[in-house]
């Protein structure tokens, strides 16, 4: 196997940033059932980007950290999620909340696969530069663990404000 399938944030470290930023994405419009549903949403989405790797292990011509990994996934899930989300709430503001939640869901996905070594284009296809602050390897279980402790935290944060 190569290195690339290793190189990849446990799914609970990006749940755990996921948290930690929509739930602070959040406290400023209090604690509702609507941000309550985006903070859940997002968080859910945490982890969608990898599906490369299980696309990749089924034989599918998919990098790692390729297209999944970008701006325009991000903007693609904010828009089905917004669908998904109207469909089921039938009501516009729910179309606002997809759209945020799909797009944090994976934006903070990035965010957490930036901070380890492996470079990757987070704005492509608007831009080919490759990015890696190179902080930490990306199976480290005490970062992976900090983020969840992170996400519990600012959760709690955002409950009791």
């Amino acid at each position: 196997m190569s290195y690339e399938i290793y190189d990849t944030m446990y799914s609970e470290g990006h749940a755990g940033l996921t948290l930690a930023i929509s739930s602070l994405m959040m406290i400023s419009f209090g604690d509702t059932y609507e941000t309550t549903i985006f903070i859940g949403v997002a968080t859910l989405l945490a982890s969608l980007p990898d599906i490369d790797l299980s696309l990749q292990r089924k034989g599918y011509p998919i990098h790692h950290r390729g297209p999944t990994h970008s701006i325009l996934a991000a903007i693609i899930c904010g828009i089905a999620t917004a669908g998904v989300l109207f469909y089921l709430y039938e009501t516009w503001i729910y179309i606002l909340i997809g759209l945020g939640a799909g797009f944090t869901g994976i934006m903070t996905h990035l965010i957490g696969d930036m901070l380890t070594y492996m470079a990757f284009k987070p704005l492509w296809p608007f831009n080919d530069t490759e990015i890696s602050l190179g902080l930490v390897s990306a199976a480290n279980q005490e970062a992976n663990n900090a983020m969840v402790i992170l996400g519990i935290l600012c959760l709690a944060l955002y409950a009791t404000i």
